[in-house]
């Protein structure tokens, strides 16, 4: 099997069941009716001004004037009357409705700062207003979080090894670090296009570098080392916004980088049954220790990580009452009482959603009380067979100490495993194992939706979207019920649902995840590229029509979806096109330049507010020689996009960021989604269940090799 980081191996694992595709006719799309006949303008490129709602300045994405047909009639709340849909596309270029243009916010090697350049694989997004704090909704200058998830070597380091066989240098590592984390800087609306703005009060990137606070059990406990403080994040794919105007960016797929500890069957490399682990397999990392003196703790990391855009020199905290897992999201809600309750989904199969309940209540008028919300409370696991919430809960419940966990902090940071303890034998786990979440949002009405995006092992190759009521809709009741709301597949004409989001009018906004080694083939044949789907009146449930509004570039997926308040801007990322590339002389996309990927080193403002005509996919080379477009300064690949809907006479325009990591980018998708949530090699997998003898905290009692901050031993790779 080819060697990598699970992101990057799982993606590449194709399916063995080919089933012989449905034809296109079967694809379901009713489309409703329309505001009449003038179009939104969708600007795009950092560039380019809209003097009017046709088509001047940004980028046209591509439109399809076949997609779909216009009929009068009158707007309404929870339909999605504002655009023609598109059909699927696989061309190379982000498609979008006739009538909408994008702006290219930001992209992989623009500087956010002076000296700090946007990262790589771009994901979560989010839109502040500039006036938040003091309770405006600026819909036209705010500040951007960006979350950028993983690296790709042969683009951001150099490192040209497929097979992760060679050791990385500590140059090379350290530039890897400096692309993951978050970009915050600040947008401004110029005319009918958006523009990033220099600003020394806000913009600044968090890396794997940055130091963190710690807060809850697990801050200074023997589980972490000790430490109060951890250094950086990573793996920062989906997050959330708080009430009092933080972000959530949440660390998932994590053991890439300094590996997991624990103990399991020998079924997997890097696996033992006693309490001295075997080596490793250091090859299935993106190789970090190979700087043993920059290695950290792999405890330190998968978390949910609270960050305030709107201060500079504030330090980011990673909250441990939230659990130690492959965090995907975090949507937040404030229960009746005010508590505040965050909902965040394990992506991986056969892992689960959780919620935390906070102590404390929300208090609109004292932002720094907030702050302290999510430092303690409790974290519960989704029991889906009896519809209950179960709290893991040391003291008051005794499953955990029975089955040889130390303390609340050790169930903390071994979450997944504490999730799936059965209270009787041979019954069910108290979290319910489920088909790889991959986001949740709560609804306007207080239900929550959670996209799962597929589980081969289960058969469900196209994935679903759940929906569910809190009891009473009080969001801190520990009952609930649910229902299937939606699923993927050709007849509904999207497949492995991923980031969710709600626009104004109630309808609900859904990005697909379908492995880029598994797009255009397959069973996958007749989605095409991945795209943006529309479900007008999603939250209401009225109809479960599905409408395309984006096709995204090759090997691409979009992420992120964030509207403004005012509901007429959608920023969205970009990521990966090109994922498959194996020669960096070769593409397999060159969106959004038409040239190999390659980041300035210093971008001219003009260059950066220049409109440029966006080619036809025809017209772009797809696999252009070495050097034949290169452009001066340092390689790079990520670009941050945005989409913008403007409001003409009743039509609705969106603004859509892309932000994609360069070609070749390395975030894999698993069959029908990225590849964070296969069932991946990893390095030391949790073990189910207590620790082994001689050990406390689930840590091994004797490890030798690698050693991190304050001397403990990491994981000894393999010789």
């Amino acid at each position: 099997m080819k060697k990598g980081p699970d992101v990057q191996r799982i993606k590449q694992e194709k399916r063995d069941r080919r089933p012989e595709p449905a034809p296109a006719g079967m694809t379901r799309r009713r489309f409703l009716t329309f505001l009449g006949a003038g179009s939104a303008a969708l600007t795009a490129g950092s560039a380019g001004v809209l003097t009017s709602c046709g088509a001047e300045g940004g980028q046209e994405g591509g439109a399809r004037n076949d997609s779909g047909a216009q009929a009068q009639g009158q707007a309404a709340s929870g339909d999605a009357s504002f655009f023609t849909p598109i059909e699927a596309s696989d061309a190379d270029e982000l498609i979008l409705p006739e009538g909408f243009r994008y702006d290219v916010v930001r992209k992989w090697g623009d500087d956010v700062a002076p000296g700090a350049p946007y990262g790589y694989n771009n994901d979560f997004v989010a839109y502040l207003p500039i006036d938040a704090l003091e309770g405006g909704d600026n819909s036209e200058e705010g500040i951007l979080y960006v979350g950028h998830e993983y690296p790709d070597a042969k683009w951001v380091s150099d490192y040209q090894d497929p097979e992760s066989q060679t050791t990385k240098t500590p140059a090379q590592i350290a530039r890897e670090k400096a692309v993951v984390g978050g970009s915050v800087f600040l947008v401004r609306k110029e005319g009918n296009s958006w523009a990033f703005v220099e600003d020394e009060r806000y913009n600044r990137r968090i890396d794997a570098t940055t130091p963190m606070d710690v807060t809850g059990p697990a801050a200074g406990a023997e589980e972490v080392g000790g430490a109060t403080e951890f250094i950086g994040t990573l793996a920062n794919c989906g997050g959330g916004v708080t009430p009092w105007n933080t972000i959530l960016t949440c660390e998932e797929n994590f053991q890439d980088y300094y590996g997991e500890r624990s103990e399991g069957s020998q079924d997997e490399a890097g696996e033992s049954e006693d309490d001295q682990p075997e080596g490793l397999e250091i090859a299935e990392t993106y190789r970090w220790l190979d700087d043993p003196a920059s290695a950290q703790p792999p405890e330190h990391y998968g978390w949910v990580v609270e960050v305030d855009p709107f201060d500079k020199e504030s330090k980011p905290r990673k909250h441990t009452w939230l659990g130690r897992l492959r965090h995907e999201n975090a949507a937040i809600r404030v229960s009746e009482g005010g508590r505040v309750v965050v909902y965040t989904g394990h992506d991986e199969e056969d892992q689960c959603i959780y919620k935390f309940i906070s102590s404390g209540t929300y208090s609109p008028d004292d932002r720094e009380a907030n702050m302290d919300l999510l430092s303690d409370g409790m974290l519960y696991v989704a029991d889906f067979a009896n519809g209950r919430w179960v709290a893991l809960d040391f003291e008051n419940n005794p499953l955990f100490r029975d089955n040889g966990f130390a303390g609340q902090a050790d169930v903390l940071v071994r979450a997944p495993e504490a999730a799936a303890l059965a209270e009787e034998e041979d019954g069910d786990p108290i979290g319910t194992p489920m088909d790889r979440c991959e986001d949740i949002e709560v609804a306007p009405d207080g239900t929550v939706y959670a996209s799962l995006t597929n589980n081969t092992d289960h058969g469900n190759f196209y994935g679903q979207i759940l929906r569910i009521a809190e009891s009473g809709g009080d969001a801190e009741a520990e009952e609930f019920t649910f229902e299937v709301f939606a699923t993927g597949g050709p007849q509904s004409g999207f497949a492995s649902p991923d980031n969710l989001a709600f626009d104004l009018r109630d309808n609900l906004w859904v990005v697909t995840d379908i492995s880029s080694s598994s797009l255009n083939d397959g069973i996958y044949r007749t989605f095409k590229n991945n795209g943006a789907f529309v479900m007008p009146g999603g939250a209401g449930g009225a109809n479960r029509d599905v409408l395309q509004f984006a096709s995204g570039p090759v090997q691409a997926e979009l992420t992120g979806p964030y509207f403004t308040p005012d509901g007429r801007t959608l920023f969205l990322a970009v990521q990966h096109p090109g994922e498959e590339t194996e020669n960096v002389d070769e593409p397999t996309s060159v969106w959004p330049d038409g040239d190999i990927p390659a980041p300035r080193s210093s971008p001219s403002p003009a260059s950066s507010k220049r409109g440029r005509p966006s080619p036809t996919p025809q017209a772009r080379p797809r696999s252009p020689r070495a050097g034949a477009l290169k452009r001066s300064g340092v390689p790079s690949d990520n670009d941050v996009n945005a989409y913008q809907t403007e409001t003409c006479g009743d039509k609705l325009a969106q603004l859509l960021a892309p932000q994609g990591a360069k070609r070749g980018a390395v975030r894999g998708a698993r069959g029908g989604g990225r590849g964070r949530g296969r069932r991946p090699a990893r390095l030391l997998r949790a073990r189910r269940g207590g620790p082994p003898a001689g050990a406390r905290g689930g840590l091994p009692a004797r490890q030798e090799g690698l050693r991190g901050p304050q001397g403990r031993a990491l994981l000894q790779p393999r010789r």
